[in-house]
């Protein structure tokens, strides 16, 4: 049995609070507050009150926080909005050590400047797998992310999505073990 696939749209919510955190400029909270109210209005209507925005920025921020990925956003000039903390713990891994938080490892630095190098308007991701120096094998997932700004006008972003190779193989195994019942030693041979 497999776990069901949530999709989320960041496009479709107030994405503004959840980079606030590392963004370089703080936003008015006029200008937070029309961005809530424009976003909820594209939001499908459930009988909510305008009174849930705060909780609906605390859900988001709750389930990029859970995910097993890493999540970075960045800007073009490679400024990272926001991480949540699996990405922050990732990008220990590939730079060794502490990361400055407005600082991105050169691992991701790279991937974010092929990216760029690209067409703007391709839908495909660049993916680029790193090796740690404790052996650990790092995937790198990088697409263009187009949000829209206070003015309504879309702004281009890179979204970094980190994965740690060795643990979805753990996993994979883990699965597999206990789908067809195997032995420790078993599931070594498999």
């Amino acid at each position: 049995m497999t776990a069901p696939v949530v999709f989320a749209s960041l496009e479709a919510a107030p994405v503004g609070p959840l980079f606030r955190p590392y963004a370089a400029e703080k936003a008015s909270q006029s200008a937070a507050s029309r961005r809530v109210r424009r976003s909820s209005s594209q939001l499908p209507q459930n009988n909510a009150q305008s009174s849930d925005a705060p909780a609906l920025n605390l859900i988001q921020s709750s389930l990029l926080e859970s995910l097993h990925q890493g999540v970075i956003v960045t800007s073009c000039s490679l400024k990272p909005l926001y991480w949540n903390a699996r990405a922050r713990q990732l990008c220990q891994h590939l730079a060794g050590g502490d990361v400055q938080p407005l600082e991105l490892p050169t691992a991701v630095a790279e991937v974010c400047r092929r990216l760029m190098r690209h067409d703007r308007l391709s839908e495909l991701p660049l993916i680029l797998e790193c090796q740690t120096k404790t052996g650990q094998t790092i995937r790198l997932n990088a697409r263009w992310l187009h949000l829209a700004d206070d003015r309504g006008t879309q702004q281009p972003y890179i979204l970094i999505l980190l994965e740690n190779c060795n643990d979805l193989l753990q996993e994979e195994v883990r699965i597999e073990r206990k789908k067809y019942d195997l032995t420790e030693r078993e599931a070594e041979v498999w």
